[in-house]
């Protein structure tokens, strides 16, 4: 009886559990007028007139090229665990999205069916896909060259660090230092406030003027940041179509160490005429003159 109870116990939480994680929306289609997708796959042709997926207030893609949408209302998953791609094509995905039709300036119907081709691809390589303003190919072919180039340039980009990344700058206190970043990609980087120097990133270049006081070493972090914080979203309902509303899900970070140090004090006296050398007192006497080198 006890070991019932138990199993009833458990099978309950487990449901309750299940019930509690997902949420459901309905989803809705916005019809893109003079625009027909023409996918073939295994030599099959699929031709329809191309609709932006909505749920609820999140702009959709379709992650399963060639599978149908049956079902009006979706589960809602904040992570991949209802997909079965790899990691590779799952990141490449979440890359192709975010860099689609939300990205700034990116707002036209044309960059939404450039990131719709290229998420169909990175799933399955060997489709074939033209756009056209008729069905089953015909009207005239749409040229959508521009953005998916535009796309794959972001995508190619996006793993790139601040030339200096990782790095440890240490110079005379006091001293201004001007690193330019060679990846051209600073503007995409916040970077943690210094608690001792004075740094501000002034377009493509950093510019940090260390305190005039010797300090302990720091580390600065640089992280990317995104146009916005909106997540990473999966919609899942049976053997229907999955759609996503895609983000990047994992943080780019790196980061540069600062430190400065009083150089050694040079002070210059008369000369004597005598030459010698004390390593023990840190006075050398060279030629006419005697030079005082101040240890710190």
């Amino acid at each position: 009886m006890k070991k019932i109870f138990i199993l009833l116990f458990c099978l309950s939480f487990g449901l309750n559990y299940d019930v509690k994680a997902m949420e459901s929306t309905k989803i809705t289609y916005n019809k893109l007028d003079g625009i027909v997708y023409n996918q073939k796959i295994d030599g099959k042709l699929k031709s329809n007139t191309v609709t932006m997926f909505g749920m609820k207030d999140r702009i959709a893609y379709c992650i399963e090229p060639g599978v149908e949408i049956n079902e009006k209302y979706y589960d809602i998953y904040t992570d991949w665990s209802m997909v079965d791609f790899s990691d590779d094509v799952k990141k490449l995905i979440e890359k192709i999205g975010y860099y689609g039709y939300e990205y700034p300036g990116h707002q036209t119907n044309y960059y939404y069916i450039a990131a719709q081709e290229l998420i169909w691809k990175a799933v399955r390589p060997d489709i074939e896909v033209t756009w056209t303003t008729g069905k089953n190919l015909t009207g005239k072919v749409i040229d959508i060259s521009k953005e998916k180039k535009e796309i794959l340039d972001l995508v190619n980009n996006s793993d790139l660090l601040p030339s200096f990344s990782e790095e440890s700058i240490k110079d005379e206190v006091g001293k201004t230092i001007i690193l330019e970043d060679k990846n051209n990609v600073l503007e995409e980087y916040n970077i943690s406030n210094s608690r001792y120097h004075n740094v501000v990133k002034e377009g493509n270049k950093l510019s940090i003027t260390l305190n005039k006081q010797v300090v302990p070493s720091e580390t600065l972090k640089l992280t990317r940041k995104y146009y916005d914080d909106a997540p990473l979203l999966i919609y899942s309902k049976g053997d229907s179509q999955k759609l996503a509303a895609l983000r990047i899900s994992t943080n780019k970070e790196s980061y540069i160490s600062l430190a400065n140090e009083e150089l050694p004090e040079i002070v210059e006296v008369p000369n004597t005429g005598f030459y010698n050398v004390s390593s023990v007192v840190g006075t050398v006497l060279v030629g006419l003159g005697i030079v005082f080198v101040k240890i710190h």
